[in-house]
C-alpha cells in the first residue's frame, strides 16, 4: 500500500512494521511528519487534504478512509 510505504519511508522503518489498525503517533508521526505526508498525498492524488482532518484520522486505516471520501 502506498501509503503504509510513504509512512515507513519517513520514519525509516519496514512497511510491514507498520499496521494500519495503530495509531500513527504510536510510531512516532508528529506535526513535522504528518505534513510531509499530507503534501505526498496532495501531489500523488492531486486533491487538497485538510491537515487538521488528517491529523484527526489517527491511522492509516482511517487515513485512508478519509482520502477515499476525498476522490470519490
Amino acid at each position: 500500500m502506498w501509503l503504509v510505504d510513504r509512512i515507513a519511508f519517513y520514519l525509516d522503518r519496514p512497511p510491514d512494521d507498520i499496521d494500519p489498525t495503530v495509531e500513527l503517533a504510536r510510531y512516532g508521526v508528529d506535526s513535522v511528519y504528518a505534513l510531509s505526508i499530507v503534501s505526498d498525498i496532495e501531489d500523488r492524488l492531486q486533491v487538497e487534504v485538510d491537515v487538521a482532518e488528517a491529523r484527526r484520522r489517527g491511522t492509516v486505516a482511517s487515513l485512508t478512509d478519509y482520502l477515499l471520501e476525498l476522490v470519490a
